[in-house]
């Protein structure tokens, strides 16, 4: 039962992410609209072979309990921070698709054909088209994913569920938020300034001593460790979007198995928990929605959109 093509690769420089309610279409119809897409993105593998075409579609949990008899453990619904600091909005979700590829066109392509002929009948809450900056850097100039395991092995061991799981063993829980930027804000604070808030070296992405990182930096929030010092990882693939004007920022989404890690995180971020710190990064950068899922195995994919 191999995971879903877009999460255990390193990101790509293209991808489109589609957040949607299913809303007036019919169930069945629904499940043809994503056969079709994977379809095509056969189609294209066999094409296109240079452009490592892959996609990964994902369900909220009520949609996942229309798919399914049994719900895997640990998938619950994102709640929104009221009490901390910084407020966290959530915007549950039916389907989250992840349509990566080293060709902007061809991720173009498979939204193109999941979304034409529904209009109307499907919500589209979200749609981003994303892209690789520089060397790997979020819109701040800062290098994203420093942390993200490297090793295939790795990666799968962070973001896949083991055979424990039994029919939902190689899916994955997905935690989905997009970000708009405060870009000129941020960009009017010197480089060292910049710095501080991450808590790394903007060049190099070389994190601060523990000494001297500020215990509100973007890197002193979001690392969460276990009783034993070590860190509890999430698989990140998360890109920039935006024009040269209107919304810029960052569509953020990590696979794990384990979603608890990731609200621990969230609340570490927005000052709803512990020392009651928030993560300064969200004085320049502003999370609009926000969501979890699950994206099954290969073969358990196939089975819950059988017609």
């Amino acid at each position: 039962m191999p995971a879903q093509s877009a999460i255990l690769p390193l990101p790509s420089a293209h991808a489109r992410f589609i957040v949607l309610n299913q809303h007036q279409l019919s169930l069945d119809t629904f499940k043809e609209k994503l056969a079709l897409m994977l379809a095509l993105r056969d189609h294209y593998l066999t094409q296109y072979r240079e452009a490592n075409l892959r996609v990964s579609i994902a369900f909220g949990l009520n949609f996942w309990q229309k798919l399914y008899e049994h719900t895997p453990e640990g998938l619950h619904e994102l709640q929104p921070i009221t009490t901390g600091a910084m407020p966290m909005p959530a915007s549950p979700a039916d389907v989250l698709v992840h349509i990566a590829a080293e060709r902007a066109d061809l991720c173009f392509a498979l939204s193109q054909a999941l979304l034409s002929g529904v209009e109307g009948q499907v919500q589209v809450l979200d749609e981003r088209a994303c892209f690789k900056y520089l060397d790997s850097r979020d819109l701040t100039g800062f290098i994203d994913g420093t942390e993200n395991p490297q090793i295939m092995e790795d990666r799968a061991e962070t973001a896949l569920l083991d055979s424990s799981h039994g029919v939902f063993a190689d899916g994955s829980l997905v935690f989905a938020q997009r970000f708009v930027h405060d870009l000129p804000k941020f960009n009017r604070l010197k480089v060292d300034a910049q710095e501080q808030v991450f808590g790394r070296s903007k060049l190099e992405s070389f994190e601060m001593a523990d000494e001297v990182k500020p215990k509100n930096a973007h890197i002193a929030r979001v690392v969460v460790e276990d009783t034993q010092g070590e860190e509890l990882e999430i698989l990140r693939h998360s890109l920039p979007y935006g024009d040269g004007s209107g919304d810029q920022g960052l569509f953020f989404i990590a696979y794990s198995k384990d979603l608890d890690r990731i609200d621990l995180m969230l609340q570490r971020m927005h000052g709803a928990v512990g020392d009651g710190l928030h993560d300064r990064l969200l004085h320049f950068t502003t999370p609009v929605n926000g969501a979890y899922f699950f994206a099954p195995s290969v073969a358990l994919l196939a089975q819950v959109l059988a017609v």
